[in-house]
């Protein structure tokens, strides 16, 4: 035993030669380890106890070795904290340059296959037309460690949170109410609940949303004793559907705590469908989609077809030529989700026979909606920008990459503003400044000046069909040009009628910035 503080001992009828070390009870170095298979060689007949203490003395070749607790004391006990401010800006930045990225095309590595094999072999549906889905593990779960009691601290740390905020927690129990109603969740019996995983959960409230104003998000990347999360044993197969950029253009055995008052019992809660929070969560509900998409494709062809090209997670984003065809897709969208025990909700659309009064949920009465980061308005049909704007008279980096990272902008609709904030951000990073250093004089006059012309972004309005009603010719017109500091490329569509009418639409663009070292040998 090496203790983490001295501490006193009082020896009574024990001779302190005795000892092995008779310095046991003052830290020190390790001088000496022994293996297991080894350890049991070296034990003589003998033991002993201290009076009023909790120490054991076991006889062994070296002398008597002392284990067993001691009384620790708090006083004088340092404490680490860690502040990070920069983990939310970082988040940002990486969106705004995945999203100025060209997709790649996709290639499946190892997981994805594992994941696709698994799910085909395990997926089965029930009398309902339900999918019944397995996690694709990567180890055995039993080798998961004790995680009750990680949950219980950070239940009740989520209380006092809960006790402090009245509105918070009211918001949190309809949630976990209505999550039971819906079968989500189930009570289990405590005696049930050896082996089980036990998932931390916290509620996010997003004030903008119009039906769900809190989610409860669950954290399967929580160790247990034994380091090993949920999260860890898991595959990651990704999302089964399209990307962003492509659907934009077409449119164009687990448990967690809980408790109702702070006075009442603590009671376990079994999560009996696939939950956000955990590595293969993504991947499960987005391939069950797609085999929904399969499986009923014979019955609704039309909705099949959107579900496997136009959704995006759990957002449908389509279109059809006339609005005898837009209501035959709402009605098979409608049926074939509801073959798979799930229902569509939130309609929007550009013609309000659409949309039906007596529907439950719908947004007619908003001018504007966001459609997978971007802003549209029904009415108009055309998309919109929202950036925030913070003009100050001094700016730092951070201030900079802040505001850039606003900037959402997934078809490339705004490629020259986006380019020269990338121009921007290039001779910014080349300064070689901390995140809180002010810029220079020169260069924070050129960004305020830049900032000032952004307001203009959230007048912009951009008509989201790109072609004339009934086109007899499409074509695509792709242009790329390039300068000392940034290259792109644009496409746009331009289509005609039968009697001569044209509509030329910009449809994406991409930029880079130059590499700031620069070649020396003419490219052919």
């Amino acid at each position: 035993m090496i203790p983490s503080q001295p501490f006193n001992v009082s020896w009574g009828n024990f001779s302190r030669e005795k000892l092995a070390d008779e310095n046991f009870n003052i830290p020190g170095n390790i001088d000496l380890l022994l293996g297991a298979e080894i350890f049991y060689e070296i034990l003589l007949p003998g033991q002993t106890n201290l009076l009023n203490t909790k120490l054991i003395f076991q006889n062994t070749v070296f002398g008597y070795i002392a284990s067993g607790s001691i009384p620790v004391s708090s006083e004088n006990k340092p404490h680490c904290g860690l502040i990070k401010d920069n983990v939310d800006l970082e988040k940002t930045m990486r969106r705004f340059w995945e999203i100025e990225n060209v997709e790649p095309e996709t290639i499946k590595n190892k997981e994805t296959i594992i994941c696709e094999e698994h799910f085909q072999k395990n997926h089965t549906r029930d009398s309902t037309g339900r999918y019944i889905v397995s996690m694709p593990l990567k180890k055995d779960p039993n080798c998961l460690g004790q995680s009750i009691d990680i949950d219980l601290k950070k239940l009740n740390s989520l209380w006092n949170r809960l006790k402090r905020e009245p509105n918070y927690l009211k918001l949190y129990r309809d949630f976990l109410k209505e999550y039971k109603e819906l079968g989500h969740m189930q009570e289990v019996d405590e005696r049930e609940e050896c082996g089980m995983y036990f998932i931390p959960h916290l509620g996010v409230c997003r004030s903008d949303k119009k039906t769900s104003k809190l989610r409860v998000v669950f954290n399967a990347s929580s160790a247990t004793t034994n380091g090993y999360s949920l999260n860890s044993l898991q595959y990651n197969g990704g999302v089964a559907q399209n990307d962003l950029f492509s659907i934009m253009i077409n449119v164009n055995f687990s448990a967690f705590l809980w408790r109702e008052n702070m006075d009442e019992p603590i009671k376990t809660f079994e999560l009996s469908t696939v939950t956000y929070g955990t590595t293969s969560a993504p991947f499960l509900a987005t391939r069950t989609l797609k085999q929904l998409a399969l499986d009923e494709a014979g019955n609704f062809p039309l909705g099949s077809s959107v579900v496997m090209s136009d959704m995006y997670i759990d957002d449908v984003l389509t279109g059809a030529e006339t609005l005898l065809e837009a209501k035959e897709l709402k009605n098979q969208l409608i049926n074939i989700f509801a073959k798979g025990g799930m229902v569509l909700h939130k309609w929007c659309g550009n013609n309000t026979e659409l949309i039906e009064v007596s529907e439950n949920y719908d947004f007619s009465d908003s001018s504007e909606i966001k459609l997978l980061g971007v802003y549209w308005n029904p009415k108009h049909d055309c998309f919109s920008f929202r950036v925030k704007i913070d003009l100050h008279e001094l700016n730092t980096k951070r201030d900079v990459l802040s505001t850039i990272a606003r900037i959402y902008d997934p078809l490339g609709l705004l490629g020259p503003v986006v380019a020269k904030a990338k121009i921007f951000l290039q001779k910014l990073w080349m300064l070689k400044i901390d995140w809180t250093d002010l810029l220079p004089d020169t260069i924070n006059r050129e960004w305020r000046q830049f900032v000032e012309s952004l307001q203009v972004v959230n007048d912009i309005n951009i008509n989201r069909c790109i072609v004339v009603e009934q086109p007899e010719v499409i074509e695509l017109h792709g242009f790329s040009d390039a300068s000392q500091s940034a290259y792109g490329a644009v496409v746009y569509c331009k289509s005609i009628t039968s009697d001569g009418r044209m509509l030329v639409h910009l449809i994406a663009s991409k930029s880079r910035v130059a590499p700031t070292k620069q070649t020396t040998i003419p490219q052919t």
